[in-house]
């Protein structure tokens, strides 16, 4: 049995900040996904990229947030996963 905590005590559970920052991780990742061609355009203002491979390079942050993505839902999908094993048959 765990001692008592103060406030909320399945905040405190390792399960619990996993999916928040998860979740929190999915936010960002779609937040900078609804950006990236304005991300790449002031890329190309400042000299990052030239303007002759801003496309390509749009292409390429869009394919890692891609797969930032699936990494995230697969990571979050296993500790659903393995937080409903915790728990057992539902009676």
């Amino acid at each position: 049995m765990l001692p008592p905590r103060f406030g909320h005590p399945s905040r405190m559970d390792p399960d619990t900040r996993r999916v928040t920052l998860l979740i929190l991780a999915h936010l960002i990742v779609f937040l900078i996904a609804m950006s990236h061609d304005e991300i790449v355009a002031e890329m190309v203002a400042d000299g990052w990229f030239l303007a002759g491979f801003a496309e390509r390079c749009e292409l390429l942050i869009g394919f890692v947030l891609f797969l930032c993505w699936g990494a995230l839902t697969v990571r979050l999908l296993d500790v659903v996963k393995n937080a409903a094993r915790q728990e057992g048959p539902s009676e």
